[in-house]
């Protein structure tokens, strides 16, 4: 007899075709399935957290997705985009107008012309309260937050935020001659703080000496109206249709006393790169720019706004290093532009390739980046998310996860393929939908076409890349994750068929950090409440109307209970109740092999299960199907809130056979935490026919 010991589960799901590979590293620390349950960084495995209802969607019988929305760690939303409309939820609530609005009650709301064919490859970009969205289909627009019950859609000006000088003039002071010419000139207005400057003004001319016969009494006068928020105002004068820079002022008017223009620095030339329906596709923000990517009559067009100013595109002749920029990526196909991720340097993600936009002094135009592609795989629709300096995306076909960063030894951005072994799981399915959370745990949450999500824990740094599966009495349909006090929190909108309807729920991951058996919660689409008195009668339960439920009471677990008029009644009461589905948490270990034992008949005499946190009364599987749930310690039936860390030793029924696993379910509503898997495995004798023949 012979004892093998898992203390490891980082490799997480493996895919079939590796169940014979033991030689591989990660065959140690592999599962043959894990369900309902994720893999933390530190190496051992846990049942995933459950879902708190938060509120239905508008509209339950059309698709919904869900966006984050944050200004910072602390103010944070989750916005419900469904067909012309869009809701916002903060902290696990919908909000709704307060006492003493003109709305009083009703749930704040915004019109969107984006129907429900169009949210899911809807692109957007945030920066500080204003998050702009695109598609190819209409001008790109901008969702603002002007409080947390007023958020306004407006299209994108595009222009300056200062308006150019008006009423311009010029006048000649000296003596005229018939040696004469006309000078024309242009203002600009520079604005407070951030020093954009406006638009050129209209012309203004006037007539005096060629330059060469002026004389010291010889000057030109311009002057302007005020314009609120100017600091200083810019002046050029034309040579051969190019206005050159001559002079600054801080009033309204400025002497030309035959200043040499600085062709160098001209005037700003207005620009609108998404004029007649040329809009964009996607958008973000990279060096103090906004960018938009895949112009809809220009797929491989990158344009970038002037520095500092995010809605002016305008340019100068000839260009400077603050101008917009307009750049196209020249390759063999014409592959989209669907992504843009700031790095160190600018990832452009295509529908074919991987792209590294650089230079030595930044973005800039005077210097012109550096356009190299990288790789060529191609990306989908699906947003990309970035896990520390590692960007995680969807490949073109929608059904393989990779990642890509940079490499110092070769100088370029390079990465893994992530599904490679777990590709069973997304065989004939593709990512709808992708978000990831980086606290606590670093998992990567993808949501399948099946309704399923298959998500990732990662840490690249330490080598942890483990797969895990969930599901639900329902479908997953979409996913985000925003950040909630100490941790980031994942929603989802679930389709549920409730009382013979179809549902759409807005669903959020309660957190796992717990202290007591209470404090979990482990059942989804579930609510929670605390009653300063014994109760038995729960109600409020709406949502699930005709729904056999699970409650979890004072640490107890009660089940076989169905909603009726939105309420269920508990024999005996409890103060702390959470009620809600439940779901299966699952766990089985690859085939147990030591050194040349394939093929040899096995038998799994005891196992020895190391948990932490945990309720020890769990269902270990043996052989023949059969679950049998393991006793509670006596100080665990003393204190149901009690968690124990420890052993647990199992005898599951067992036979000799080719294939021996460990299987672990956990159906309750119960926090469980293994943290190693050791079993006493004994081979089947060999029978050996000592005559040779």
């Amino acid at each position: 007899m012979a004892r093998l010991t898992q203390k490891s589960f980082t490799g997480g799901e493996l895919s079939p075709s590796l169940y014979a590979r033991s030689d591989l590293a990660k065959y140690s620390n592999g599962l043959k399935t894990l369900k309902n349950g994720f893999v933390r960084a530190e190496g051992c495995i846990s049942n995933r957290p459950g879902l708190e209802f938060v509120c239905e969607v508008k509209n339950s019988d059309q698709k919904t997705r869900i966006v984050p929305f944050a200004f910072n760690t602390e103010q944070t939303y989750i916005i419900e985009l469904g067909n012309n409309y869009a809701r916002y939820i903060k902290d696990g609530g919908q909000i709704v107008y307060p006492d003493g609005h003109e709305n009083e009650g009703e749930i704040v709301e915004t019109e969107t012309p984006y129907s429900t064919d169009d949210i899911f490859i809807l692109k957007f970009g945030q920066n500080a309260d204003v998050l702009t969205l695109c598609h190819k289909n209409y001008p790109p627009k901008e969702l603002s937050r002007e409080s947390h019950y007023d958020w306004i859609l407006n299209d994108i000006v595009l222009c300056s935020q200062i308006n150019a000088p008006t009423n311009v003039k010029a006048v000649w002071s000296g003596s005229v001659s018939s040696n004469t010419t006309t000078y024309s000139y242009v203002v600009t207005a520079v604005k407070k703080d951030s020093y954009e400057e406006s638009e050129r003004s209209e012309t203004a001319e006037a007539v005096g000496h060629l330059e060469s016969s002026w004389t010291t009494s010889d000057w030109m006068t311009i002057s302007w109206d005020e314009v609120e928020d100017a600091i200083e105002y810019n002046v050029y004068r034309a040579v051969n249709g190019i206005y050159g820079f001559i002079g600054t002022s801080a009033n309204t008017s400025f002497k030309d006393n035959n200043i040499e223009p600085d062709l160098t620095s001209t005037a700003p030339i207005k620009q609108n790169p998404f004029e007649n329906d040329n809009n964009p596709s996607c958008v973000n923000y990279f060096q103090q720019r906004k960018l938009f990517g895949c112009l809809k009559n220009d797929p491989q067009t990158l344009v970038a706004s002037q520095t500092g100013a995010e809605n002016n595109f305008n340019i100068s002749r000839p260009l400077v290093a603050s101008d917009a920029i307009n750049l196209k990526l020249s390759e063999r196909e014409v592959n989209e532009i669907r992504h843009l991720i700031g790095l160190n340097d600018l990832i452009v993600l295509t529908s074919g390739a991987e792209w590294k936009l650089s230079t030595s002094n930044g973005l800039s135009a005077s210097n012109p980046p550096n356009c190299a592609p990288q790789s060529y795989y191609g990306c989908s629709h699906v947003q990309p998310c970035v896990s520390g300096n590692m960007v995680l995306f969807v490949q073109a076909g929608g059904s393989v996860v990779r990642d890509l960063g940079y490499e110092y030894v070769s100088d370029s951005y390079n990465g893994d393929e992530l599904t490679i072994f777990a590709n069973h799981l997304f065989e004939n399915k593709q990512i709808v939908d992708m978000a990831y959370s980086k606290e606590p745990y670093r998992i990567l949450w993808c949501v399948m076409s099946d309704g399923t999500v298959n998500a990732l824990t990662y840490n690249k740094k330490q080598e942890v890349s483990g797969w895990h599966t969930h599901s639900t009495d329902g479908e997953f349909e979409s996913v985000a994750v925003i950040r909630e006090n100490f941790e980031d929190i994942p929603y989802f909108v679930v389709k549920r068929t409730i009382n013979g309807k179809t549902k759409r729920y807005i669903e959020r991951m309660r957190s796992r950090l717990i202290n007591n058996v209470q404090e979990g919660f482990f059942v989804d689409s579930g609510l929670k409440g605390s009653f300063k008195n014994k109760t038995t009668h729960i109600k409020g339960l709406n949502h699930l109307e005709g729904k056999k439920v699970v409650v979890l009471a004072d640490g107890g677990v009660v089940e076989g209970l169905t909603v009726k008029n939105g309420s269920i009644d508990l024999i005996d009461g409890a103060y702390d109740i959470t009620v809600g589905l439940p779901y299966t948490f699952e766990v089985e270990t690859l085939n147990i092999e030591g050194e040349n034992t394939h093929g040899l008949k096995k038998i799994i005499n005891e196992i020895n299960i190391k948990i932490d946190k945990s309720r020890e009364d769990f269902y270990v599987v043996g052989q023949n199907g059969v679950a049998v749930q393991n006793a509670r310690s006596k100080e665990s039936i003393e204190n149901s809130n009690l968690l124990i860390t420890g052993d647990v030793v199992a005898y599951p029924f067992a036979e000799f056979a080719e294939n021996a696993t460990v299987c672990i379910k956990q159906d309750k509503p119960l926090p469980l935490t293994i943290t190693s898997i050791s079993v006493a495995v004994t081979l089947e004798q060999e029978d050996i026919d000592v005559s040779g023949n």
